[in-house]
């Protein structure tokens, strides 16, 4: 699946979200060792231009971005009243800031972002090699494509009428400035969405083992024919599944250093970009601008941002529900093997489930906040807040 990832982010250099790394052949088989040593040589200097070229196109993208931001400000239209141009000018601000810090992780995080991708892999192959999980991973390829077209055909139909309504409309403020940051800053969150997707199905994967361990201990009668429970006692087993929760607690350490300060801009930013849709609808419908039509792009506007935010606080949550999930079926396990004479074993056990109390999976926006279903709370409290500041504005 990893490979599958890759090949889905090869496109996403576009707009600086990753940087493919460039592989290479090793001439090993050749007669000529001069000859396979000039090959390598000329491979290797190519591959290292591939190389800079990807960087020199994200640090021009970066220019760019800062240049564009410029610009707009000084071509900028006059916006009535005071507090619906600091809004904009807010606004457009934090959606510039968003693109610059992804296309910035993007680059000078890559190797973290390239050990995560490994980590993935590292951890597919171990529950199928050492656990002998293939069930759920023989659909998870299905269940991602179906996750990331519907996550992009969401933003892209909604991106497209809301482009349209727009197109009616007088005071625009920065939006058409601001296209391409949305673009950047919408695919990053689609992106991540698809990574803590991944991890939740290996830690269902992992939940599904165990509970084949617990029921193995608690429950002998239940057993099913095509499981080998002889080997689901034995100390190795169980070292494999704590060996595989270290990995997945490393990548989501992982995921939280390369991508944490992304994760904090862009959810800031739709925070504001919430309550500025909303608020141009409201002055759209009590009157205060020339149209009362601003409610209907602003509605197409945050339909993707809302099903984007609330997806990624759902998984995120999964996520640290299952880990709690194998902290409790771990804790059943050493109550049933109190009584065994297995010291090895019941070291393990303890040592593991410790472990699983002191360290809790989650995923930060660079730990000011945890993204979970309270967050999908907290921002709707925010967005009320700052809605209603912006409209006292409007009395003064």
């Amino acid at each position: 699946m990893e490979q599958q990832l890759r090949a889905w982010l090869r496109y996403s250099l576009v707009f600086g979200l990753y940087i493919s790394p460039t592989p290479g052949r090793q001439y090993t088989n050749d007669r000529s060792t001069a000859r396979s040593k000039r090959l390598a040589w000329l491979e290797r200097k190519q591959i290292l231009t591939k190389q800079r070229l990807k960087e020199i196109y994200l640090h021009l993208l970066l220019v760019g971005l800062c240049v564009a931001y410029v610009r707009a400000l000084a071509a900028r239209k006059p916006i009535p009243g005071l507090a619906s141009e600091a809004a904009c000018t807010l606004i457009y601000s934090i959606q510039a800031l968003s693109s610059i810090v992804i296309v910035g992780e993007g680059l000078w995080r890559q190797r973290q972002q390239e050990a995560f991708l490994r980590l993935l892999h590292e951890i597919e192959f171990s529950l199928k090699l050492r656990l002998r999980e293939d069930i759920k991973l023989a659909c998870w390829p299905s269940r991602a494509r179906w996750h990331l077209k519907y996550l992009l055909w969401l933003s892209l139909i909604c991106f497209g009428l809301a482009l349209y309504n727009f197109m009616d409309l007088q005071h625009l403020g920065f939006f058409w400035h601001s296209i391409w940051y949305n673009i950047i800053i919408r695919l990053r969150i689609i992106q991540l969405c698809i990574y803590v997707f991944a991890l939740r199905n290996y830690m269902e994967c992992l939940c599904m083992k165990l509970q084949q361990l617990v029921a193995y201990r608690t429950a002998p009668s239940q057993q099913l024919l095509d499981i080998n429970y002889e080997k689901l006692q034995t100390l190795a087993y169980l070292l494999a599944i704590k060996d595989i929760y270290d990995l997945l607690y490393k990548a989501f350490e992982l995921l939280n250093e390369f991508a944490g300060w992304s994760l904090f801009i862009i959810i800031t930013c739709y925070i504001m970009d919430y309550g500025c849709a909303l608020y141009f609808a409201l002055l759209g419908f009590e009157g205060f601008l020339d149209s009362s039509d601003y409610y209907v792009p602003a509605f197409w506007w945050l339909v993707p941002m809302t099903g984007t935010i609330w997806h990624i606080c759902y998984l995120c949550y999964n996520c640290t529900q299952l880990d709690r999930l194998l902290a409790a079926r771990l804790r059943r396990l050493i109550i049933m093997n109190s009584s065994q004479s297995m010291r090895s074993y019941r070291t393990l056990l303890q040592r593991f489930s410790t472990q699983l109390e002191l360290q809790c999976i989650i995923v930060t926006g660079r730990n000011f906040f945890i993204l979970d279903l309270r967050l999908v709370t907290a921002i709707l409290a925010t967005v009320t807040s700052y809605l209603v500041v912006l409209i006292q504005f409007l009395y003064i």
